[in-house]
């Protein structure tokens, strides 16, 4: 086993951009040493164990640093600090020229630990959401991230699917690999319910969807061909695809429901991943 850390200038670079989201000395510091811990897992196992060991790995709260601070409780040695970087620092799912103020209903599949919330509650002010996450370790982190918006959020354990029921769910050992198919990284199994798109809909109460979020590690080949069923199609829809359902697929869904797709880089619409509007929307 190499002892060697790869990228060393690259992973310091990441330690200081998670350290500056803290919003006081002991949340920075705790972000610091927390994502030096999240880096081994991704990038080196051995000295992640080892760094385990040293930081712990029970959950903690730090305060972050946004237009007012935010509490966020998360697991070290985990990919939760891996979670935040995708949203926060790489702004996965900041979308231009959308104007903040015009959306008003958030569907968002595959919630986490509340990561994409956090940037929908600080980016979207007027917006309430209906938060989607079958896993119970997550769910529970879930609500403890929400409580400084929570009368602006519905939250639903259950994973979506193409009916309403339940089905077998594999945890994945990379907290936000969990899905409702089985991978080569599943490490356990549990039974959880299921809800359609449009049963979420209906529990949240919402008129319409603005924006639908949907990363649910490959659910999206099983949902996203329901999509001409859903009682309401999204003004934008945002999903990260996986292998085998990849954006051609994703383009001809979108296209049943008079949605056009793109992947980045887009003209009209900026964005990191595949994304889709109303045709209308384009210029």
């Amino acid at each position: 086993m190499s002892l060697l850390i790869q990228k060393p200038a690259r992973l310091l670079q990441n330690l200081r951009e998670i350290r500056a989201l803290g919003a006081d000395g002991p949340s920075r510091l705790r972000l610091y040493g927390n994502m030096f811990q999240a880096n081994l897992k991704r990038t080196h196992h051995g000295w992640s164990s080892l760094a385990n060991r040293v930081f712990g790995t029970a959950p903690v709260n730090v305060q972050l640093h946004f237009a007012s601070d935010m509490p966020f409780c998360y697991r070290p040695g985990t990919t939760d600090l891996l979670v935040l970087e995708q949203v926060f620092l790489d702004a996965e799912y900041r979308v231009e020229p959308i104007a903040p103020k015009s959306i008003e209903y958030i569907v968002d599949l595959g919630s986490n630990i509340g990561v994409t919330a956090m940037f929908w509650a600080q980016r979207y002010p007027n917006a309430r959401m209906v938060l989607v996450e079958p896993d119970p370790d997550n769910f529970r982190l879930l609500q403890r991230n929400t409580v400084a918006f929570q009368e602006r959020c519905v939250l639903l354990q259950v994973a979506v699917s193409d009916k309403r029921g339940e089905t077998s769910f594999f945890r994945s050992d990379r907290e936000y690999g969990h899905s409702i198919l089985k991978g080569d990284d599943s490490v356990s199994e549990i039974v959880v319910k299921t809800m359609t798109v449009s049963d979420v809909v209906r529990e949240s109460g919402f008129p319409r969807v603005d924006l639908l979020k949907m990363d649910i590690e490959g659910g999206e080949q099983i949902v996203m061909p329901t999509i001409g069923t859903w009682d309401h199609a999204p003004r934008y829809l945002i999903a990260e695809l996986h292998p085998p359902y990849d954006f051609a697929a994703f383009k001809r869904h979108c296209q049943s429901v008079g949605l056009r797709a793109t992947q980045p880089p887009s003209e009209g619409f900026r964005c990191n991943l595949p994304f889709a509007a109303r045709a209308s929307s384009f210029r």
